[in-house]
């Protein structure tokens, strides 16, 4: 089976949500584009409003207050959240951190975790490094002991923190062995020493760079297993943007379709010159393609045993579609014209935002590199199975 059918109830949730970015985010974005920043208040509002229409941590555990949806249930919803531009679907689709829950212990979630289920504040991942981005191999930040705390040194990049975060996952090497750290803002050798500005700008989420100087962490705030924990979050992030990604293509091929039979030029809508139809044929065929593979890939993370198999499927997915919104967005710009190139034009902020999904959280070229890896080990067939 390439993609099973959606059960009723997620396919009627897809729907709502969609609708709710329709009617509530697309006015935003319009507002947003008017005058070039983002309204914490207006967001705070809108991430209020789609938890009382229900659409946040749906991922969670039911006992934890959640759907306990599968991955590709997940997939579906997120999908819908990348119709949004600015990264205001974050707001919609609300996830909670279940990767955590396996590492986490008791006392851990309840002072960590459910804050975050409560709608307190949102949890930030300090992986990437300057001389260590899609490697984290390479990881140069440090975690000694010393007596009750551990203490660590080093600098964070790209640091996902969507505003304040509550609370900061931090990767650190001790003794060759990668571990992951609760570390708490305000946390006495912690800096926030930069928050760049981003081509996507302005975009919900910020990405500061922090700097730790002899930053004592209590022992307790070791997170059990931190290298798989950090490693099965980028996971899911990269099958995640993959799903944006469909999302923006539809949004984008919906919009450009419907403008090239509006727009008239030389006798007639412009969609019956090739010059038009023949990029928003490539553009229908790349995103159905890339809506395949993802939703084939997040089936695949639901049932299959050889997570390795799993990997390789992500990383095709998350190549694929990143790289067919890129294409889609740059056509949905030329078939615009000059209206493309408006900041009020969905077309141009898509255009800024999804570059961005071919880098982060592993490049285009890591996810080859995976993809031929795997190739190389277990050959073609295990990652062509219809699981």
């Amino acid at each position: 089976m390439i993609v099973p059918e959606l059960p009723a109830d997620v396919a009627e949730l897809k729907r709502q949500i969609g609708d709710f970015i329709e009617a509530e985010v697309y006015p935003i974005e319009l507002k947003i584009a008017e005058r070039n920043a983002i309204d914490p208040d207006e967001v705070n509002a809108l991430r209020a409003k789609a938890r009382v229409a229900g659409f946040s941590m749906l991922n969670m555990p039911k006992e934890l207050g959640g759907r306990d949806l599968s991955m590709l249930a997940q997939v579906a919803l997120e999908e819908e959240s990348g119709k949004a531009t600015n990264g205001l679907g974050f707001t919609v689709v609300d996830r909670g951190p279940r990767e955590l829950l396996e590492l986490l212990t008791p006392a851990q979630v309840e002072k960590y975790v459910m804050p975050i289920v409560r709608g307190e504040y949102r949890e930030a991942w300090a992986l990437t490094e300057p001389g260590a981005g899609s490697d984290l191999a390479a990881l140069a930040a440090t975690a000694d002991r010393d007596g009750d705390d551990w203490v660590i040194n080093g600098e964070k990049w790209f640091v996902t923190s969507e505003g304040d975060a509550g609370i900061y996952l931090v990767a650190a090497v001790h003794e060759g062995e990668q571990l992951l750290f609760l570390v708490e803002p305000g946390t006495p050798g912690m800096e926030i020493t930069k928050t760049p500005r981003f081509l996507h700008d302005p975009y919900l989420d910020h990405h500061p760079e922090i700097v730790f100087t002899n930053c004592r962490v209590p022992a307790a705030n070791q997170v059990s297993g931190g290298d798989s924990g950090s490693r099965e979050w980028i996971l899911v992030e990269r099958l995640f943007i993959a799903a944006r990604c469909c999302g923006a293509g539809l949004r984008l091929l919906e919009e450009a379709s419907s403008w090239a039979q509006e727009r008239e030029a030389f006798g007639g809508p412009i969609i019956e010159n090739q010059g038009v139809s023949f990029p928003l044929a490539d553009s229908l065929t790349e995103l159905h393609a890339a809506r395949l593979l993802t939703y084939h890939a997040a089936h695949a993370f639901d049932t299959l045993e050889d997570r390795k198999v799993v990997h390789g499927k992500v990383a095709m997915a998350k190549l694929f579609a990143s790289e067919m919104a890129g294409r889609v967005a740059d056509r949905a710009v030329q078939i615009h014209g000059g209206r493309g190139y408006m900041h009020e034009n969905a077309a141009a902020r898509f255009f800024r935002e999804v570059r961005v999904d071919r880098i982060w959280e592993g490049t285009s070229e890591i996810q080859k590199l995976i993809i031929a890896r795997g190739l190389q080990k277990r050959g073609a067939a295990p990652y062509l199975g219809w699981e």
